[in-house]
């Protein structure tokens, strides 16, 4: 299904390479080309952007993301992957839901304190492609947000189109650097 899906990405994202977008289809093949090995990724908190980076240090993919709120700020420095996950879902922020109908009973169960009422059970927020930063649940996965608005509790949230094609090209150790500022010279897409 995987291999499915970057394989139609790769036929839109070429059929897309018209002269309206010069450079489209030679980034695209810079990101086919990158190796996971090689690769790391930067973060600007400033822009809420982070830029994927081929081994020579250029952005082959460039991702709109979402990082902490204030109080609950994502971390500054330099991160290797700790996990990776394709299909996570959170232990600590979730919905208390309706064992039979999966109807939501509390929408914010870190709000609720006790026990679960009955006939309830938790089920966590999916965080697909989940890459682990930090022991104490920071991370880059998949997530909804407005653009350059910070909206997580420390992860870095990535729209669903790119965090696929972030993960496909990672691996265990893949350094993340998050820098409060300003990239978008240095690696403009």
């Amino acid at each position: 299904m995987k291999a499915l899906f970057l394989f139609l990405l790769a036929v839109f994202l070429v059929s897309c390479g018209n002269s309206s977008a010069p450079g489209y289809s030679k980034k695209f093949l810079k990101y086919r080309a990158a190796k996971p090995e090689e690769t790391t990724i930067k973060v600007s908190l400033w822009d809420q952007k982070a830029w994927l980076l081929n081994g020579k240090g250029e952005a082959v993919l460039e991702a709109d993301i979402a990082t902490g709120v204030v109080g609950k700020e994502t971390p500054e420095g330099v991160f290797p992957i700790l996990e990776r996950i394709e299909e996570k879902r959170s232990n600590r922020y979730g919905r208390i839901v309706n064992t039979e109908t999966r109807e939501v009973v509390i929408a914010k169960s870190w709000e609720h304190e006790g026990p679960l009422p009955d006939g309830t059970e938790y089920e966590g927020i999916a965080m697909p492609c989940w890459m682990r930063l930090t022991w104490d649940g920071v991370g880059m996965h998949v997530g909804k947000f407005k653009k350059r608005t910070r909206s997580s509790f420390g992860c870095i949230r990535v729209y669903e189109k790119a965090q696929p094609l972030i993960f496909a090209k990672t691996q265990m150790g893949t350094k993340v650097e998050v820098v409060p500022e300003s990239l978008m010279g240095k690696y403009s897409w």
